[in-house]
């Protein structure tokens, strides 16, 4: 996907981790009676998932380190990712042509795809040998994230009245085989796994970024290739 926004600088994935993963969508901490402005709600949303990309991409960073196999491409033809059937914008003109309610929903279902997934991914870290404790703390807040990431988006669904169906999502159906006693068969089922999670998360947090602008902010920020 041929598209790019500008991102806020962080500490670090240890910085990352400690952020508090409770926050509250409908209120403002200071004002437990007052709802969230729009602008609030998307700032929100979109801090969580940018945050959950960068900890998603330093998962895959780690096992691409220590774990892949260049074997692999010429072995084993890659797996389409669980989330291919949800129709997604590839390209910048697409993104900005698509209406703000399909692009929400696919927001949405690409969010309630991975929170399956990402439970046999927490529960697989540590099955590989030589992973770091960090890798498993990660996986954890990948998934907690994800699942708040979700409450934030239902929370806009409510406030726009945007319709949506609870079960549009795909399944995934690589729990066998991440969890085979064949390590080569683990292993690329892993890799994949996260190579997906990776592509999700970014697509997912540059989704919102451009909704945060045209709600929020009526268009008006800065985009480049």
């Amino acid at each position: 996907m041929q598209l790019a926004l500008s991102l806020p600088r962080h500490a670090g994935v240890c910085m990352l981790l400690l952020v508090s993963t409770l926050p509250l969508w409908e209120h403002v901490a200071s004002k437990p009676t007052g709802p969230l402005s729009m602008e609030a709600l998307y700032n929100r949303v979109v801090d969580h998932s940018h945050t959950t990309f960068v900890l998603a991409a330093d998962i895959y960073r780690e096992f691409d380190l220590k774990f892949f196999k260049r074997s692999w491409f010429t072995d084993r033809p890659l797996s389409l990712c669980h989330t291919a059937p949800i129709y997604t914008p590839e390209t910048r003109e697409q993104v900005h042509e698509t209406k703000t309610e399909d692009l929400l929903r696919a927001i949405v279902n690409i969010t309630h795809a991975w929170e399956e997934p990402l439970k046999h991914l927490l529960s697989a870290v540590p099955t590989l040998s030589g992973a770091s404790d960090n890798m498993l703390k990660t996986a954890k807040a990948v998934k907690d994230r994800n699942h708040i990431l979700l409450e934030g988006l239902e929370t806009i669904l409510n406030r726009t009245q945007v319709e949506y169906e609870d079960d549009a999502y795909p399944d995934w159906s690589g729990v066998s085989d991440l969890q085979s006693t064949d390590e080569e068969t683990r292993l690329f089922t892993f890799f994949n796994l996260c190579r997906c999670l990776k592509r999700d998360t970014h697509k997912v947090d540059t989704f919102l970024k451009v909704l945060r602008c045209r709600v929020a902010y009526n268009n008006e920020c800065i985009f480049y290739q």
